[in-house]
């Protein structure tokens, strides 16, 4: 039907589809290239402070799981390797930029959590979308499509971004789901169960179109590790996050292929090579890498011709001989494309780096079993799941009590130091009562418990009941019968040690009066104020246990305005519990005699063992107390070792210690008698200055 032509004078013209037509053709055209063609044609991505080419060619052993994304054999892509290596951008901005370009669908982006959704949004991903052009040309331009959770594209492509939860990841239907960092947050969600397969169901609909993919530096340690012999080739150690994905696929390891023997072999950290050095920063300066068949010394300057020229292999497609295999039956199959590859390849690690972080994290360990920078090493900088060190998990009470060494109660040994109190809190209405623990330390912060007591009665309220969560005047009972209680030495001379510092717990079990919740908090901010009355607050910390991201092991707080009870003035002593923790099993677990050797007791009763043995490290490497069991033992040499590390025992020279660490001749600590002790803090003798001239 041919319309009659609108009035000139009226300006209205028919549009021309043929011109609408070719404009437009771009949405409709069809996947020509893999997702690394696309990316190296035209993305940009962030690098920081500004947007930078992607190359490919910078990060070569990204390509493979890149192009194995839009593969229709595969339901899902897993990569596992170092922090800061190229994956995240490679396996999020590359896929989008493919998705949005080459093969539209619905896309969930899962971060580790909604803040770090939003960051990516605003920054990354921004900055990527308006400096890549292909991308830029699809963006409809409209508010609506473009806010910081969602981004829709007019080849009708959604991306939402959001972290792990329930409503996330149900009742919604797409054809791409990703999670990157994939340890960073749980496994599971709520009561829904793992998070990968809530991911698998919400790509379901798509059938063999759909990708699920997982990125991640591992986050997890291994708490029952298999013996070497005993791992599969490409196998990891058995955990739970991105190595647990990881083993359930086809198992790929990247490969170099040696100049000399032409031999493949696994570049893994145990290949790095370098001198033994007392300077670690010139022994870091010595690193080279060693063919493991025919010790070919590699120089860092050929990474990159390796890394260009390495090979992804399933397991079992090579060889102990370096060989490739042809036999299919003999290589690994699955569903899942999975990749590891560890931080001696990654392009932004250099060897010198790594060497010089594990021998200062190795040293570390060493030095005071904190293990902490170790498992920071293998998890972020090489791309390895880490084993646990410490065997303090493990150690059953039965072990330690059968290396119990015997020595007096209530005595400072031959070759103590110092001693530390600790309290331990307890206000419910079950068993309210003051937990007290006395910890010796000495030359090489060797230590010894030589006491352990609970303060249950109060005899200036008619031997009633203490609950220290409800009665103020129960707390003064500290003042004589911990803070300023001495010990005799063991040489029977007479003499005696006052403790250097009580550490009391700030936040133990509340109960209640009147029909209100009661706080122990309030009541131990209130005892330190009567401590600085008395002039006692010098030998006395009130500890509570915070995130163990906290960067110091020990760090001095000062509760503000913020707090209900306290306003600057309080001292309050912030612990790292977890690489505590870790410092204290490593040393109780120590069977022969050296530094920070723990010398048991052999007085203690077993249920001092149990609760010294009560908790596990759990799968995120964190120290767990299962529910309704006592760990009172554990909690309180844990603080006997935060009031040490903040006295400064971790950097005392023996050769010239302080005072109150001296020898008991020189102790500033030991006295003859109890009656020469002295507790109360001298005021600073006030100098008058003169004003000057200006008066």
């Amino acid at each position: 039907m041919k319309f009659p032509p609108f009035h000139p004078k009226l300006g209205v013209v028919f549009a021309d589809a043929e011109a609408i037509r070719k404009s437009l053709a771009y949405l409709c055209l069809p996947a020509d290239k893999t997702p690394v063609e696309a990316a190296d044609e035209g993305l940009w991505i962030s690098d920081g402070t500004d947007v930078a080419k992607f190359m490919s060619s910078q990060t070569p052993y990204m390509r493979e799981p890149m192009n194995c994304l839009p593969r229709r054999i595969y339901e899902a892509v897993i990569v596992v390797g170092p922090a800061r290596s190229g994956k995240t951008k490679a396996m999020v901005e590359g896929w989008v930029n493919y998705a949005v370009t080459q093969a539209p669908g619905d896309m969930l982006l899962i971060y580790s959590t909604k803040t770090k959704a939003n960051e990516m949004s605003k920054i990354d991903l921004a900055r990527c979308f308006a400096s890549t052009q292909e991308i830029d040309k699809l963006r409809t331009g409209r508010k609506a499509d473009d806010n910081i959770a969602n981004k829709r594209f007019k080849n009708g492509m959604n991306l939402k971004l959001d972290s792990a939860t329930e409503t996330s990841l149900s009742a919604s239907t797409y054809r791409y789901a990703g999670c990157t960092d994939y340890d960073r947050a749980d496994d599971s969600v709520g009561e829904e169960g793992s998070k990968f397969g809530l991911m698998l169901k919400r790509i379901q609909n798509a059938k063999s179109s759909g990708m699920a993919m997982a990125e991640s530096s591992p986050g997890r340690v291994v708490r029952m590790p298999k013996r070497a012999e005993d791992l599969k080739p490409h196998e990891a150690q058995p955990c739970g996050g991105i190595a647990q994905l990881y083993n359930q696929g086809d198992r790929r390891r990247f490969y170099w292929c040696c100049p000399d023997c032409e031999a493949y072999f696994l570049p893994h950290f145990e290949v790095l090579k370098w001198e033994s050095l007392d300077d670690y920063q010139e022994a870091a300066k010595t690193a080279y890498v060693e063919c493991p068949r025919c010790c070919h010394v590699i120089t860092e300057n050929k990474k990159r011709t390796l890394n260009l020229d390495g090979q992804w292999f399933r397991e079992g497609e090579v060889n102990q001989f370096g060989e490739v295999v042809v036999d299919e039956s003999q290589i690994r199959k699955s569903k899942w494309a999975t990749f590891w590859f560890e931080g001696v390849v990654a392009a932004y690690q250099n060897w010198e780096s790594l060497v010089y972080r594990y021998l200062n994290a190795a040293q570390r360990f060493e030095d005071n079993g904190d293990e902490e920078s170790l498992k920071s090493f293998f998890n972020v900088d090489i791309g390895r799941s880490y084993i646990m060190q410490g065997r303090g998990s493990e150690i059953g009470a039965h072990e330690l009590m059968e290396r119990a060494s015997s020595y007096p109660r209530g005595v400072i040994p031959h070759g103590g130091r110092f001693l530390i109190m600790s309290i331990d809190v307890q206000g419910g209405k079950s068993n309210p009562r003051f937990i007290v623990q006395a910890q010796v330390f000495g030359e090489g912060l060797q230590r010894w418990i030589i006491d352990r007591f609970e303060i249950v009665m109060n005899p200036n309220r008619n031997d009633d009941r203490i609950n220290p969560a409800i009665y103020a005047e129960d707390w003064d009972l500290l003042i004589e019968q911990v803070i300023a209680k001495t010990y005799p030495l063991a040489d029977e001379s007479g003499r005696s040690m006052k403790p250097v510092l009580t550490l009391c717990d700030s936040g133990g079990s509340g109960a209640e009066k009147d029909g209100k919740a009661t706080s122990v908090t309030e009541l131990s901010y209130q005892f330190f104020k009567r401590l600085k009355h008395k002039r006692l607050e010098h030998l006395f910390r009130l500890v509570k246990g915070s995130s163990h991201n906290q960067k110091d092991l020990v760090k001095e707080s000062f509760p503000d305005e913020r707090s209900q009870h306290a306003h600057g003035e309080i001292p309050l002593l912030l612990l790292n519990t977890n690489r505590l923790k870790n410092r204290v099993s490593s040393s109780y677990e120590r069977e022969e005699f050296g530094a920070r050797f723990f010398h048991l007791p052999a007085w203690a009763e077993r249920s001092w063992f149990d609760e010294l043995t009560a908790e596990f490290i759990n799968e995120k490497g964190l120290w767990e107390c299962p529910p309704k069991v006592r760990n009172e033992s554990f909690d309180l040499c844990n603080y006997a070792e935060a009031g040490m590390h903040y006295k400064g025992g971790d950097s005392i020279n023996w050769d010239n210690p302080p005072a109150w660490a001296a020898e008991w001749q020189f102790n500033s600590n030991v006295c003859d008698s109890i009656e020469q002790h002295e507790f109360v803090r001298k005021p600073k003798r006030r100098y008058k200055h003169s004003k000057g001239i200006y008066g």
